[in-house]
C-alpha cells in the first residue's frame, strides 16, 4: 500500500500490491517475470520496525489467478478474524448501489475489500451519504474517480498528503492576506487569518478557510500592493528627465521673430 512495497523484492519476486491488516498481518501478491511459476501470493507478518517476514507462498502461473486466491485470503482472513484493514484506501460510491460495472477494476488494481448497504447511508460521522464503500491497495486515478462518481476517505494517504500541500502554500499565501487584512482594518470575524507572536508570522484562522477562498483573497491582496509600489515607486531616468525637459519649457519665455505692426510701434 505504500511506494516501500512496490520496490521490496522477496526470493527475487517484486512485491506489487499489499494489505495490512490492524494485527499486523497481511498478504502480498509479488512477480517475477523469469521464474517457473511467476506470480505468488505470500501471508506475512509486519515487526515493529516495520520489517516484514513472508510466509505460506501460494504460486499462480498467471496474473488472473494469483489476483483471485489474493483477494480470497484477504476476504477470508477479514471474516475469520474481524479486523479491519489499515493504511488502504477507501472509496465510497455516493450515486448506485456497489455492483459490477460499477467501479473500477483492472487487471492492477482491484478492490480487496467490498461493502454494500441495503441502503443509502450517512458515512464519515455523517458528512455524506453513500451505498457501500469500497477499499484498494493502491489509490484509483483522478479519472477512475470522476468516472465512477466515488468519493475518497478524508484519511486516504494520497488525500492527506496532497491536504498537507495545500495548507503549506495556504500558510505561505497568510503572510501576505494577514498584512493586507491588517492594512483593510479587518474585523476579526472576516479575517482568515491571525498573528502567532510566537512564530512571529501569520497562520490560518480556525475554521480554515477553502484553498479557493485563500487563493482569491491573496490574489486581491497581491493586486493592492503591486498597485501602491507602483503608486510610490520613483518613475525612471529616463521618464524624470523628459518630464524636466517639457517644465523647463514651460517655464521659458516664448520668443518670436514676428515683426511687430504699426500699432505696436
Amino acid at each position: 500500500m505504500d511506494d516501500k512495497n512496490q520496490k521490496e523484492t522477496v526470493q527475487g519476486y517484486e512485491i506489487k500490491r499489499a494489505v495490512l491488516f490492524e494485527d499486523k498481518r497481511g498478504f502480498a501478491l509479488a512477480h517475477s517475470p523469469n521464474a517457473p511459476d511467476p506470480f505468488v501470493t505470500w501471508q506475512f507478518t509486519q515487526g515493529e520496525n516495520g520489517a516484514r517476514d513472508y510466509y505460506w507462498g501460494r504460486y499462480a502461473s498467471s496474473l488472473e489467478s494469483a489476483t483471485s486466491r489474493y483477494e480470497d485470503r484477504i476476504d477470508h482472513y477479514r471474516h475469520e478474524t474481524g479486523l479491519s484493514v489499515v493504511g488502504g484506501y477507501k472509496y465510497y460510491p455516493t450515486q448506485r448501489p456497489v455492483d459490477i460495472g460499477t467501479y473500477p477494476k483492472t487487471a492492477e488494481n482491484t478492490p480487496v475489500i467490498v461493502g454494500n448497504f441495503d441502503k443509502r447511508e450517512p458515512v464519515e460521522d455523517g458528512k455524506f451519504q453513500a451505498w457501500g464503500f469500497l477499499i484498494y491497495d493502491a489509490p484509483l486515478t483522478a479519472k477512475q474517480i470522476y468516472d465512477y462518481e466515488l468519493r475518497p476517505a478524508p484519511d486516504n494517504f494520497d488525500v492527506v498528503v496532497a491536504r498537507n500541500k495545500e495548507l503549506v502554500v495556504m500558510r505561505e499565501q497568510a503572510q501576505v492576506v494577514g498584512h493586507w487584512e491588517d492594512m483593510k482594518g479587518l474585523p476579526e470575524e472576516k479575517r482568515f487569518t491571525w498573528h502567532r507572536p510566537s512564530i512571529h508570522a501569520f497562520d490560518l484562522r480556525e475554521p480554515v478557510v477553502s484553498p479557493e477562498q485563500m487563493a482569491g483573497r491573496y490574489r486581491r491582496a497581491r493586486h493592492d500592493f503591486d498597485r501602491a509600489d507602483r503608486q510610490t515607486a520613483p518613475k525612471p531616468i529616463a521618464q524624470q528627465l523628459a518630464e524636466a525637459e517639457k517644465q523647463v519649457r514651460r517655464d521659458t519665455p516664448q520668443t518670436t521673430d514676428k515683426k511687430p505692426n504699426r500699432d505696436e510701434r
